[in-house]
């Protein structure tokens, strides 16, 4: 087949992306597929998979968003051009956060009916509006935790500490309505970082999501295809699975399959799969979760187009059931022109 990968991009994300774009087109190319690279903000640049144009590293923190290049619709032209002219069997997106990922990549790829990997249009803008998400959860009796959606024009310190304190107290998490990879994620003990949180989560564009802080352990199901995969336990050495924790080697250490009961497996692969059928996700997702001492469980997010970096756990619970990484983004690849 001849499969363009689609990486980069213009989110906070833009690095982990060029690292999973990076290694998604190096294995299908091992699995005999003709495969290019492009970035969605240099539409005109195609490269062969095993030719590197992207230097860039994923790196302890997320770039700037200065340092962010902008997607156009002068390069949503010339990306859709440039597809015309290749005429390929698939596109594989591997873009995390942003345009890549939130529906608005997937409808323009519907309407020229060029098949492509992952979820569709609506269940990707579903997925990356995490109130909306956390809605559906609910309705389908997947547990999550409460929320504050504060909206940008009204994030001041003490209104929002206010509203805290009055619907469930700190600590507390904050962090953007649609965004990934922990990229403006802040846990607070008390209101005294309360400002500067605010206004880096302003920054980056987004309204603000407030959720109290759950206690426990944190885990993840992968869903690939009907199965949901054996869930994966993540013990950041930090004490937070922030962005350094998630894409440096040796800060994170990761259980596979999760030393945890049969009854929780079973309740984690249960919540898992309808969290990802309630909002009509295909193919591939991954379900991050937070579990009390107590074992109850509770649903933070799907992640419609998971890394696939080195440090990745969709990779990581695919191996957990005998599947290699390049047999892995083979099977995503048949699915995708299925």
């Amino acid at each position: 087949m001849k499969i363009i990968v689609l990486m980069g991009g213009e989110s906070a994300e833009r690095r982990v992306s060029l690292t999973s774009g990076e290694a998604v087109a190096h294995a299908l190319a091992e699995k005999g597929h003709e495969v290019f690279k492009m970035d969605l903000i240099d539409p005109v640049r195609i490269a062969p998979a095993k030719v590197s144009l992207f230097k860039e590293s994923v790196g302890e923190k997320p770039p700037e968003v200065d340092d962010i290049p902008r997607f156009t619709p002068r390069r949503l032209a010339a990306l859709m051009e440039t597809l015309d002219r290749q005429q390929p069997d698939l596109v594989f997106p591997m873009l995390h956060g942003g345009m890549g990922e939130d529906g608005r990549l997937q409808a323009a790829l519907e309407m020229v009916g060029i098949p492509f990997v992952g979820s569709g249009s609506s269940a990707s803008s579903l997925a990356m509006n995490k109130p909306k998400a956390k809605c559906l959860f609910r309705s389908v009796g997947v547990p999550t935790p409460d929320e504050l959606l504060i909206a940008t024009t009204e994030a001041d310190a003490n209104s929002v500490t206010d509203k805290i304190e009055q619907f469930f107290g700190f600590p507390a998490v904050l962090k953007p309505d649609s965004l990934g990879s922990a990229v403006g994620l802040f846990i607070l003990k008390d209101s005294s970082g309360l400002e500067e949180a605010l206004e880096q989560i302003k920054s980056l564009n987004h309204n603000v999501l407030i959720e109290p802080f759950i206690p426990g352990r944190e885990l993840t199901v992968t869903v690939l295809g009907n199965e949901a995969l054996p869930p994966i336990e993540i013990r950041p050495h930090g004490g937070v699975y922030d962005y350094l924790s998630k894409y440096t080697k040796g800060h994170t250490e990761y259980l596979c399959p999760a030393p945890v009961s049969e009854e929780e497996t079973a309740r984690l692969k249960e919540y898992g799969f309808k969290a990802h059928q309630v909002l009509g996700c295909r193919h591939y997702s991954r379900v991050d979760f937070r579990m009390t001492d107590d074992g109850d469980l509770y649903c933070l997010e799907v992640n419609t187009i998971p890394g696939m970096t080195s440090t990745s756990l969709v990779p990581k619970a695919a191996n957990a059931v005998g599947i290699s990484f390049e047999e892995l983004v083979d099977e995503l690849a048949g699915m995708g022109v299925m």
